[in-house]
Formats: C-alpha cells, structure tokens, sequence
C-alpha cells in the first residue's frame, strides 16, 4: 500500500471518508443524486483503506476501531434522512433525525462497552428522552420534542464518542 510510509494515519482517512460521505448525504439531501454517489463511492473507498492501513502500518487500536465504526453508523443515518430529505414534511425529518439520535447514543455506548470502557455519559440519556418525549405528548408538542430528542441524541453521542477515545487512547498507550 502506498500510504504505508507516509504521514497519512488510519484516523486521519477514517476522518476524510466520513465527511465525504456526509457531502454526498448533503447532495442527496439537495437532489444533486449523481454528485451524492461519487462522494458516498469515494468515501467509502477511503473508509476501506483506513483499516488496510492500521493492519500494515501496525497503528490499529481500539480507540481507532471504535471511531471507525461510530462514524459508519453517523454517515448510515446521515445518508438515510439526507436521501428523504427533499421527500419529507417537517414532522417526519423530526421522525428520522430523533431516531438517528437515538440509535447512535445508544450504539456509541455499546460499541464503547464492546471494548472494554463504558460511557454513560452525556444529558441525553434514554431517561432524559423518554421524559421529554411524555411533555411533549402532554403539552400536544410532538414535532418540537422530537427536535429536542434529536438534539439530545446529537449532543450525548457526541459527548460519549469523545470520552469512549479519550478512555481508549489512554489504555491503548
């Protein structure tokens, strides 16, 4: 592999492969369909050699396993509203995006736990959104409080994804 003796590490194309494939999610989201796959194709090529790179180069780690596998599932959500985007009303983008949310906090931890570190925190905990979710029923407020949901979702895989590599950093070292 050619990048084997360069500066280029696995988190830094793990990195580059994410935000390209967030710009196709952004071109789909703008009905530029074509401009959305190349990206996404590229992306995801780059998210292909991150990996072949840790594996030769020797740099693999948890914490680089980790990130790799929480920004698949980031780009998964984002290229999934990004697509019905344009078909959406205001109500199901809240649908979609509260679910993303949610399905990522949970799965940073997870994947977190996976490895041997836990990481509760963050002010999005499921508690925190099912209590939102009851005062927006109550209050016949359900788009708003799935924007708070999503929000929440957004903050606290956030918040975990970075304590999860800031603990797996240090037991790698």
């Amino acid at each position: 592999m050619r990048l084997a003796p360069t500066r280029a590490t696995p988190l830094q194309l793990t990195l580059i492969g994410a935000v390209l494939v967030l710009g196709g999610a952004v071109a789909w989201a703008q009905d530029l369909y074509v401009v959305g796959v190349v990206l996404v194709l590229v992306g995801q090529i780059i998210d292909c050699v991150d990996g072949d790179l840790a594996r030769i180069s020797g740099r693999t780690s948890a914490a680089g396993a980790f990130m790799d596998s929480v920004l698949d599932r980031w780009t998964d959500a984002a290229l999934i509203i990004g697509l019905g985007w344009s078909r959406l009303d205001e109500a199901e983008l809240a649908i979609a995006c509260a679910l993303a949310g949610a399905l990522v906090t949970s799965y940073v931890r997870a994947r977190a736990q996976s490895l041997g570190v836990d990481c509760p925190q963050g002010i999005g905990t499921r508690d925190t959104r099912l209590l939102v979710l009851m005062i927006a029923a109550l209050v016949a407020r359900p788009v708003e409080g799935l924007w708070v949901v999503a929000a929440l979702g957004l903050i606290t895989a956030i918040h975990r994804t970075l304590w999860a590599m800031r603990a797996l950093r240090a037991r790698d070292y």
